[in-house]
């Protein structure tokens, strides 16, 4: 009987089964590993019933992980190299190899990872410290927060409220809502995720005035996913106590130019935005290249697209932040009125 991941099936199948291995970055997110230790945590795995003896060996991600010709389509065998998990792959793709760089995949949801380099930051604020990658003879850690409703806010927009008949509306309705305005939308569909964690939370618009139209709640649908990422970045910071200088920013949401130049605003932090899709992908690319020694850091192109500088007044800074902080106030307090009856 044999229990791994993904990647070790995968593995397993290119190798002819010669191979049976997973990386520390997938190892991690098992919950059965034991991040601290490096191995497989004998009481976790005791609690659920699991021999550790059945689970694959984690090694680097830039390690050979065997050799396939892919059930005889190659001419002679080629090297695995270059397993990663998916948002570790981003990470890597973005170029956050020191500690204190951080990216935001802006996707359904949003996954936002700081690195935090060979020392791990453990959160008091909810997120989660995990496994990087092992690259370079150094296995190093980062620091993770996920938000539930990201890209799925304009895709409630659309879908339910009928608010847009594509995505590619809402950056000119933005820019044409009444900047005067204050309406925020809480989007605790269900519940809220990093950095509050709170499953009774309930969604909400808030500072609706006589103003308030289709363009404004449009705006607010697109800010709040900023203002989200804001938050989290902010903790990420107080937990790991280092400075982001800059947030690398991908996925389909951050095509959206009024969202990034909002997201720098909010943040007071420049957004480097990638020219390329598919990241994590990159990032195995990335890890592989590095194994074999086909290249070294100093050449590896991140290919960023936009940059966007900070140009938002403090004061309106400021204000916008406590009237979200506010409504974040209102949607948790709501759902715990409700939940306690």
């Amino acid at each position: 009987m044999a229990l791994g991941t993904m990647d070790t099936w995968l593995v397993y199948r290119l190798t002819g089964g010669k191979s049976y291995l997973t990386d520390y970055s997938n190892a991690s997110r098992t919950q059965l590993y034991n991040i601290y230790e490096k191995k497989w945590d004998q009481e976790i795995c005791a609690l659920f019933g699991i021999d550790p003896g059945i689970l694959p060996r984690v090694q680097a991600s830039d390690d050979c992980f065997g050799y396939t010709d892919l059930e005889g389509f190659l001419p002679k065998p080629v090297p695995i190299h270059g397993v990663l998990g998916d948002s570790h792959g981003a990470l890597l793709g973005q170029g956050c190899l020191l500690p204190g760089m951080c990216k935001a995949t802006y996707g359904t949801g949003s996954s936002v990872m700081m690195q935090t380099g060979e020392r791990p930051a453990v959160s008091s604020h909810g997120l989660v410290t995990s496994l990087a990658w092992g690259l370079r003879g150094r296995v190093e850690y980062v620091l993770e927060g996920n938000i539930n409703y990201a890209g799925a806010v304009v895709s409630w927009m659309k879908d339910n409220a009928g608010l847009i008949a594509s995505p590619e509306e809402t950056e000119a309705l933005c820019r044409q809502a009444d900047p005067d305005d204050s309406l925020y939308l809480i989007p605790a569909f269900t519940g809220l995720g990093a950095p509050y964690w709170d499953s009774c939370a309930e969604g909400l618009f808030t500072g609706i005035t006589r103003s308030t139209g289709r363009k404004e709640l449009v705006r607010a649908g697109v800010e709040c996913i900023a203002y989200q990422i804001a938050d989290v970045v902010r903790t990420m910071e107080a937990d790991a106590g280092c400075m982001v200088s800059c947030l690398r920013a991908d996925g389909g949401a951050a095509k959206n130019d009024y969202l990034m130049q909002f997201q720098c605003d909010i943040l007071e932090k420049e957004v480097a935005v990638s020219a390329r899709e598919e990241l994590s992908g990159w990032g195995a690319a990335y890890a592989a290249g590095l194994g074999i020694g086909l290249y070294g850091e100093a050449s590896m192109n991140y290919g960023t697209d936009m940059k966007y500088r900070p140009g938002m007044e403090k004061g309106l800074r400021e204000k916008k932040l406590a009237g979200w902080r506010h409504g974040v106030e209102l949607a948790m307090s709501h759902g715990g009125n409700e939940a306690g009856g």
